[in-house]
């Protein structure tokens, strides 16, 4: 036991609250109607930032930057994950599980990725969309799976509570 640093342990922590709220950013874009608010991918009408150009598209600003945000909050947990991935190889020796699940869950990023173009190219596919929030699920089961391993493994010593009351 304590093979985890409490760091990496507080990381994965933060890596599980990242990808919810990039889920919750999901549902909000699909919920305002600015799904397809940047209609190509990976940019948007082409350019880097969109929603500095007004109301010259069909969409207000704020669709285009909810959108356009959702997209760089996934580039930045995507980068969070590598990171994840890139650490837990140091705990291969020790704690194998860490290391084959982040591998596991970076692959399901790649698909999720895969999955979120897919969704703007095919004009919100009821079909590719659902797929899309499935293996979203799948990612944070892995990634709250990653954080479970990494605190199971670490010097945090879990005590019963006792009955004092006799």
């Amino acid at each position: 036991m304590g093979t985890v640093s409490p760091l990496y342990r507080r990381m994965t922590y933060l890596l599980v609250v990242a990808t919810f709220l990039l889920m919750l950013m999901g549902g909000y874009v699909k919920a305002i109607g600015a799904g397809l608010s940047c209609p190509d991918w990976p940019l948007c009408y082409g350019q880097v930032f969109p929603f500095l150009q007004g109301d010259v598209y069909a969409y207000t600003p704020w669709m285009i930057f909810s959108e356009w945000f959702h997209r760089l909050w996934a580039s930045m947990v995507g980068l969070f994950m590598l990171a994840m991935l890139y650490w837990s190889f140091s705990y291969n020796s020790k704690v194998p599980l860490l290391f084959r699940l982040s591998i596991l869950c970076v692959l399901l990023f790649g698909v999720q990725v895969i999955l979120g173009g897919l969704t703007v190219i095919m004009g919100l596919n009821q079909y590719i969309v659902v797929f899309h929030l499935g293996n979203a699920i799948l990612i944070i089961m892995m990634e709250m799976t990653i954080a479970f391993v990494a605190t199971v493994n670490s010097n945090i010593t879990f005590v019963a509570p006792t009955n004092t009351s006799n």
